[in-house]
């Protein structure tokens, strides 16, 4: 029985240990006023998440879809949109297609380290990521701002902050 007990106390150690210091790869969403932390999920390279919203001034939907690449950044892989307008430039990345009504920018690949939403009961922002629908102007504040960024954390941390969410 005490060699059982003490196989028991090293397996528990080795574990805390293990979910304490091994960390992972994390897509997060923070209210940027509140350092609230909205969203919080795994990810692994090739992922892909979609920011939706209504533009103030084209009175059009919007929607930018982004990717991780092999070292965790966020690159903006395309745009799509209704229509031109004010500041909209008329073309970006490497290739530009009409389909469905939607003007396309393609394979633009722009590395986005500060990415950041002010939300609006107006634009709607919906945030999209695998499976999941996330109404952010239902979530924050209108005008609050909020951030969109990865960060390798400790599996404890993450399943503390999944569990508090």
């Amino acid at each position: 029985m005490k060699k059982r007990s003490k196989f028991l106390m090293i397996f528990l150690i080795v574990s805390f240990l293990l979910i304490y210091f091994i960390k992972i790869p994390v897509l997060l969403l923070e209210d940027i006023k509140s350092s609230n932390i909205i969203f919080i999920h795994k990810i692994s390279p090739n992922d892909q998440f979609t920011m939706h919203w209504m533009h103030s001034v084209e009175l059009e939907p919007w929607e930018e879809t982004f990717y991780i690449d092999d070292d965790y950044n966020i690159l903006l892989d395309y745009t799509r949109f209704k229509a031109f307008g004010a500041g909209v430039p008329d073309m970006a990345g490497k290739k530009t297609v009409i389909k469905n009504g939607w003007i396309y920018f393609l394979e633009i690949n722009k590395p986005m380290p500060n990415l950041t939403y002010g939300i609006s009961n107006f634009a709607k922002h919906t945030f999209y990521f695998k499976n999941q629908t996330l109404k952010l102007y239902e979530m924050v504040p209108n005008d609050d701002p909020v951030r969109v960024y990865t960060k390798k954390i400790s599996v404890f941390s993450y399943i503390y902050k999944k569990l508090t969410l």
